[in-house]
């Protein structure tokens, strides 16, 4: 519970510097916090990152000072930080769907955010099959790609994949996955104050991708299936809001791990997945 806690007071603390361009990656270092541990917790408990939350609140309260009407719409988005008119109405149409001068006909209509809560329920019947095993450090080849952590959302991962998966790349190192583990596994960890997404394959052959390697340790290993952008984020969800209250075990966050066990399509509903969360034994 603790954990949850401090989850709140830094929703707070986003809250009290709204209007600021807030350095995560420093402020979770001075408070002594690994920076993706915190972010799949805080994305799991809230369903975005900090960077997405603390967006979507501006959004919010430019669309309540729109609908007001008391100040004119350039001294309201330099108020909150936007000195590119453009950008902002991007980034205000990728939140709500509708231009800014729509806002006034369908405020009630739109998706805002005034305050975040969640809900935390330990649970008794699990809702998805797991089991739990060791298993060694392994070896993945794929493609990495990285994220600046300040600005980074949770959707960043599926749109690799989908970028992927359309050139063709998905299939290329699939040819190699000559490892006891069939599928694509995607990693993502902090490196350099970076996010970084291995998207790779379990293989011991010689290959032109780049190459990491797996942590050896026990796994909790979560059985699910449909589309990769939303089915892995409703298992961390599950994970981090119930599941882990009534299991005498502690999670290990600072990286995840997620195994898709075929793609024929990342939109199939019938796409098998596994969720692989690491524990502190």
């Amino acid at each position: 519970m603790e954990t949850i806690r401090f989850v709140e007071r830094f929703i707070v603390y986003i809250e009290d510097h709204l209007r600021e361009d807030i350095d995560f990656s420093e402020v979770l270092e001075n408070m002594g916090v690994e920076q993706k541990s915190f972010l799949t917790i805080f994305t799991s408990l809230v369903g975005m990152t900090p960077a997405q939350y603390q967006e979507k609140r501006c959004m919010t309260e430019i669309a309540y000072e729109v609908f007001q009407g008391h100040r004119r719409l350039v001294d309201i988005i330099k108020y909150y930080g936007y000195r590119d008119v453009d950008q902002f109405k991007k980034i205000y149409s990728r939140t709500f769907g509708i231009s800014v001068h729509e806002t006034e006909r369908n405020i009630k209509k739109m998706d805002l955010l005034d305050f975040i809560s969640f809900e935390v329920v330990p649970t008794k019947q699990p809702k998805y099959k797991s089991q739990r095993a060791f298993i060694k450090s392994f070896r993945l080849i794929g493609i990495a790609q990285y994220f600046d952590i300040n600005s980074y959302h949770s959707s960043y991962k599926y749109k690799f994949l989908k970028i992927l998966e359309r050139d063709g790349l998905i299939d290329e190192i699939l040819r190699y996955n000559d490892g006891f583990v069939k599928g694509i596994f995607v990693q993502e960890r902090v490196v350099d104050n970076e996010i970084e997404i291995f998207v790779g394959t379990a293989s011991n052959q010689q290959t032109p991708f780049d190459e990491t390697f797996t942590e050896s340790m026990y796994y909790q290993i979560f059985d699910t299936s449909g589309a990769p952008d939303s089915a892995i984020d409703q298992v961390y969800e599950y994970i981090f809001r119930r599941w882990h209250f009534r299991e005498e075990v502690n999670l290990t966050c600072d990286f995840s791990l997620e195994l898709i066990k075929h793609t024929y399509s990342l939109d199939d509903a019938d796409t098998k997945i596994q969720v692989w969360q690491a524990l502190d034994e």
